[in-house]
């Protein structure tokens, strides 16, 4: 087993483990949607306003990230906190795990725009380390001088659980003494404007889902820890690749995996990190998944996660890091279960009289992957 030895997280609803853990405790609460565009009204996108770097990061550094390599620097260093300065284990031997859906789009655009307006010499050079989706990842290796592996997944939504799978995976094989899992994205105008086009994004007069953005950073150790990682799976059904998979065999069989290499059943299962966004498709996929895969048992459910706090790779580590607050004992949520998941008898973790003790988070991704991970209080 892996443990889950700190986190850390930048989201909408604020700065910190303490303002995700308060935001979770609020019934109506809704992050701010609106995301500026050059040429039209504000993107349906959810954006951390308050994100500041101000004390945490030298102005010098701050200056020289883009926006996603300062969204995960600010959130690794919470999760790196309680540790101090002396990590207990070589910094040479500490990885970085990151998944990204968007991580270097803003920088590459200001680069595409020079060459094509003004030539191929006016090219920034500033935005050229920050143009590529493992950039993040990179500069957080650099920052704080972690010489273990650095690998970056650009999975789309199921970025961020993957890079905790694969990050656990290293930890397992002995290939690093701790990891920091991430999930990173940015609020960025002109991807946001191309999921609009295609009709992807919700409003008022359509189904959809808000893209977002933040950071969740997982310390994973081989210590001793409250909570844990105690099984992994993955599968897939290759389809198109704008779109969710219409059956659910590879989200079972990935969440059989997880449960199987934890040692547990379906029935074992005390709580649900529900993956819904909006969009009646992934929905639809989750119910017949978990309708499958747990038959007629009904565990607590934490649900609109995404729905609040917005859609990206960095959401399926944020879902995951919500369940280690959960069964670790620090939150109950009073977030409402989606209609999808009540209408079919599943409660909330309000509801539930009883602390959860395992949690199974999941992921899907447009084209068909499918991550899970089982989470263990321990």
């Amino acid at each position: 087993m892996v443990g889950i030895g700190a986190l850390g997280v930048v989201s909408a609803a604020g700065m910190g483990v303490a303002s995700l853990k308060q935001a979770l405790q609020q019934p109506h609460f809704q992050a701010p949607l609106g995301l500026s565009r050059p040429d039209g009204p504000p993107l349906p996108v959810v954006t951390c306003t308050g994100f500041d770097t101000k004390g945490i990061l030298p102005p010098l550094v701050a200056r020289r990230l883009d926006r996603p390599s300062r969204l995960l620097a600010v959130a690794a260093k919470e999760a790196l906190a309680p540790w101090g300065p002396e990590l207990p284990w070589p910094r040479d031997e500490v990885g970085v795990c990151a998944g990204t859906w968007n991580a270097g789009t803003d920088a590459l655009v200001e680069i595409l725009k020079a060459v094509f307006t003004a030539g191929p010499e006016e090219a920034p050079p500033m935005h050229f380390p920050n143009s590529v989706a493992n950039a993040a990842a990179s500069q957080l290796g650099i920052l704080e001088k972690l010489g273990g592996p650095n690998l970056t997944f650009f999975e789309k939504q199921a970025s961020g659980l993957r890079a905790i799978v694969e990050a656990a995976r290293f930890l397992r094989s002995g290939r690093a003494q701790a990891m920091l899992a991430c999930g990173v994205d940015e609020a960025q105008w002109l991807n946001a404007e191309c999921f609009d086009r295609l009709r992807a994004l919700r409003k008022p007069h359509r189904p959809g889902f808000p893209l977002g953005e933040g950071a969740a950073v997982l310390l994973l150790t081989p210590n001793p820890s409250p909570v844990v990682i105690a099984g992994t799976g993955a599968a897939a059904l290759p389809t198109m690749p704008h779109r969710y998979p219409e059956s659910p065999e590879a989200l079972v069989a990935a969440c059989h995996k997880a449960l199987a290499q934890a040692g547990l059943a379906p029935a074992h299962v005390d709580l649900v990190v529900s993956l819904a966004n909006g969009s009646p498709a992934l929905s639809q996929l989750e119910e017949a998944a978990l309708r499958k895969l747990l038959g007629s048992h009904r565990p607590a459910v934490v649900g609109s996660v995404v729905e609040k706090l917005g859609e990206g790779a960095f959401s399926s580590a944020l879902r995951a890091a919500v369940a280690a607050l959960v069964l670790g004992g620090e939150v109950k949520p009073q977030w409402p279960v989606p209609q999808h998941l009540q209408a079919h008898g599943f409660p909330s973790v309000a509801e539930v009289g009883q602390s959860p003790r395992t949690a199974l988070v999941t992921a899907v991704a447009a084209g068909g992957a499918c991550v899970a991970a089982v989470l263990a209080a321990s």
